[in-house]
């Protein structure tokens, strides 16, 4: 092995060694390390410049070369070893590359800022630097930089050191070129501890490796042979080996997708052959996810483009990559599977910007204007030419921000919508024995809690004589809607249902039992006295021979708008077959495409009323199954106030679905 004498990397600045100009010089490394935020930003830097070396390695165009990474995640250890079969370091650049600003690199490598090894070397205290080339091999470490910088009064600049163990990855051995990097982590690093995400296999690790750095290549690498250990906590080895570098898209989560433009294909055959009232095929139904990738010249084909967007496509040649799944749950299902710890996600909707061929800066947040649960279902990931992020991992210009958060915007609002349709209907959370259980126990409390605590309030002089609600204006808030709903419920505008006291152990919003009791005329319709009543037939089923009938406790949720109901149940937060009634002030819009609205206050659906207030029910367009009891505020007040000019608008507005 070529042997060495001890250097300072920031020797190559050439600055003297004085106090003034180290103290720049420190200040001038705090900056550069300021600027690194990321959990993942240390794998991204030694991952990148391992694919550059491979990369100009294999340009050069050697016979047999075969381009080779190894990466040991040995979280036992609290480090990272990433070693390449590249170009290695000439003694030049060995003893220069560390330093801030120097950088080998051309403008169309991931890395050519030259800032990321000293990021690696002074975020550190411990980094361990292998090389080869055909004239030169050398191994060096340099220990308690990060300590260094952060002291006030440090003794000497931390250096490089010969290091007579040799690499830490014995494998590197067998390379006739290259760089092996060792890294540990401590308490006053970030990352501190490998195990903190939870990750502990190298199938779990490949894949968030390839989302958050260069093994993610947004442009696919079939060339490069990666090789990746993982070391968990006990000592247990996995690897997993695997040939080509590609981006973890969404719609690798789900189990059956289709591209957008195969559907838009297959939807015009259909159209040109069936007519309106053709069928997809049922590959192309009930998916997980819908997706493509678009060049810059396809772009236009599918949205809008205003002036600043065609500035944009020309001078930066973006490449857009869209994915829409039916249900958040397809993120929550994919990280699971990655062991990740609660609350930390690796797969996620938003908009990931790309360039040099690499994902860059934090996801940002699709910006919708309405509909805004949707953003929780969109992934785009737009790769740009001709660009560069800001000094370490901050992002990019605001520019590019502006142009990715239109796009992203403009793609979910139109292609998409147009074949939602083919995506599988929305039934909320998974149905399991589990989430039973716990809902039947909580109803179990309720009832308790009402035979325990009973509530009661019974006085002829109270609620008639007013003939009229306390509150003075519409709602504006599910608050309102709350209070304006337990007073029709105590004025005796809605007779058919009891509230339950509940808590906040669940996820809905409170409980409720349907009631019929003697005088059994309080319960049946009649169109100017009792105009939310059942039918006759109906309440003496109820009442057969029995006073009074009493349901088991059934789920009740308020909204302001049914909007907001249908955007949990898209978020798999809320699942429709547990709900029987919602309470709104309005219906919205949402529903539509995978629920039909039938109006009650019709008097020709009224056999569709099982008990006293309900002015509207919901039924799943897929399975044809009743699923949920509405009562809508507004029209029913709008209805009760003026039922002939009510009805005619309440067919108009609903029965254009049958």
């Amino acid at each position: 092995m070529t042997t060495f004498n001890e250097f300072d990397p920031l020797k190559a600045k050439q600055a003297p060694d004085s106090e003034v100009t180290i103290r720049a010089m420190k200040r001038e490394l705090t900056n550069i390390l300021d600027s690194y935020v990321g959990w993942y930003d240390p794998f991204c830097e030694l991952i990148q410049n391992a694919l550059d070396s491979v990369e100009e390695r294999a340009s050069r165009g050697e016979t047999n070369y075969v381009p080779q990474i190894r990466i040991i995640i040995n979280i036992q250890d609290n480090s990272v070893i990433v070693s390449d079969n590249g170009v290695g370091l000439t003694k030049d650049k060995y003893e220069q590359f560390l330093a801030p600003s120097f950088s080998f690199k051309s403008g169309n490598t991931r890395g050519h800022k030259g800032v990321g090894a000293t990021y690696l070397a002074y975020c550190f205290n411990h980094i361990q630097i292998c090389t080869k080339t055909a004239d030169f091999s050398a191994t060096g470490k340099m220990i308690n930089a990060r300590t260094w910088l952060s002291d006030e009064n440090p003794a000497g600049n931390p250096k490089v050191q010969p290091d007579p163990g040799g690499s830490r990855d014995a494998e590197f051995n067998s390379f006739d070129s290259g760089v092996s990097i060792y890294m540990r982590f401590d308490k006053t690093t970030y990352p501190s501890d490998l195990s903190w995400i939870r990750s502990d296999t190298a199938e779990q690790w490949f894949v968030i490796l390839s989302i958050k750095t260069g093994l993610g290549a947004f442009f696919t690498n079939d060339k490069v042979k990666v090789n990746l250990t993982v070391i968990d906590s006990q000592g247990n080895t996995s690897i997993k080996e695997h040939t080509g570098i590609a981006f973890h898209y969404a719609h690798q989560a789900g189990s059956k997708s289709q591209p957008v433009r195969r559907l838009r294909e297959k939807q015009e055959q259909l159209l040109a052959t069936k007519g309106k009232d053709f069928k997809m095929p049922s590959a192309m139904t009930n998916l997980d996810a819908i997706y493509d990738t678009v060049s810059t010249s396809e772009l236009g084909s599918l949205i809008d483009l205003d002036d600043f967007e065609k500035e944009i496509c020309q001078k930066y040649n973006p490449t857009v990559y869209f994915c829409f799944v039916y249900s958040v749950k397809v993120w929550q299902s994919a990280n699971e599977g990655l062991g990740l710890r609660q609350g930390v996600s690796i797969i996620t909707p938003g908009i990931q910007i790309a360039a040099n061929n690499m994902p860059q800066g934090e996801v940002i947040q699709v910006p919708l204007m309405r509909n805004i649960g949707r953003q929780n279902q969109m992934q785009v990931v737009i790769h740009f030419e001709n660009c560069r992020g800001d000094l370490g991992r901050k992002g990019f210009q605001k520019e590019i921000v502006d142009f990715s958060k239109s796009i992203a915007r403009k793609l979910t609002d139109k292609p998409v919508q147009q074949f939602r349709y083919t995506l599988r209907p929305v039934t909320g959370v998974k149905d399991d024995l589990v989430r039973e259980n716990a809902i039947d126990e909580w109803k179990d409390q309720m009832v308790k809690h009402e035979t325990d605590c009973p509530l009661r309030l019974v006085n002829e002089n109270f609620f008639i004589p007013m003939r009229q609600i306390a509150i003075t204006s519409i709602p504006t808030r599910e608050q309102d809607v709350i209070a304006l709903f337990n007073q029709l419920i105590a004025g005796g505008v809605v007779r058919g249902i009891r509230i339950m006291s509940t808590n906040e152990r669940f996820t809905y919003d409170g409980m409720y039992r349907v009631v019929f009791s003697n005088p059994s005329e309080l319960h049946i319709y009649d169109a100017q006295t009792n105009p939310l009543g059942v039918q006759k037939d109906y309440v003496a089923k109820a009442l057969e021979s029995k006073s009074h009938f009493e349901s088991k406790p059934k789920i009740l949720e308020y909204k302001y708008s049914l909007d907001a109901l249908i955007e949990d149940i898209g978020n798999g937060d809320k699942n429709p077959k547990d709900i029987g009634l919602v309470v709104v002030w309005e219906t919205g819009d949402d529903y539509q495409g995978n629920y039909h609205v039938t109006s009650l206050l019709d008097p020709d659906d009224l056999w569709q009323r099982q008990y006293h207030g309900v002015t509207h029910v919901m039924t799943n367009l897929t399975s044809g199954q009743r699923e949920m009891d509405l009562i809508v505020i507004k029209e029913l007040i709008e209805y009760l106030n003026n039922p002939q000019e009510v009805i005619p608008k309440q067919r108009e507005k609903y029965d254009a679905g049958k």
